[in-house]
């Protein structure tokens, strides 16, 4: 695992798809299989703007429940499967 920060995973997401888990402010690990790529992304679910972080939230697609899932920007430390 090599870990990042919230603007890394951007980064990785925008390229392809990714594992990845961070750890929620009440301790949980959160495991996670997502993507910024529009590829992959049901065209009805691609978002109008290209805006990944909210006022509070880092947005990603969530491959696995095929939805729009939020990291909160308080995390700083998220660790990605390498590939």
């Amino acid at each position: 695992m090599k870990t990042v920060n919230l603007r890394e995973l951007r980064e990785v997401l925008q390229m392809s798809k990714a594992c990845f888990e961070y750890r929620s402010r009440d301790g949980t690990i959160h495991k996670c299989y997502g993507t910024l790529q529009y590829v992959f992304i049901p065209e009805n679910l691609q978002p109008k703007f290209d805006e990944y972080f909210e006022d509070s939230n880092f947005r990603y697609f969530d491959l696995e429940k095929n939805m729009w899932r939020n990291i909160p920007i308080e995390v700083k430390e998220v660790d990605v499967k390498e590939q």
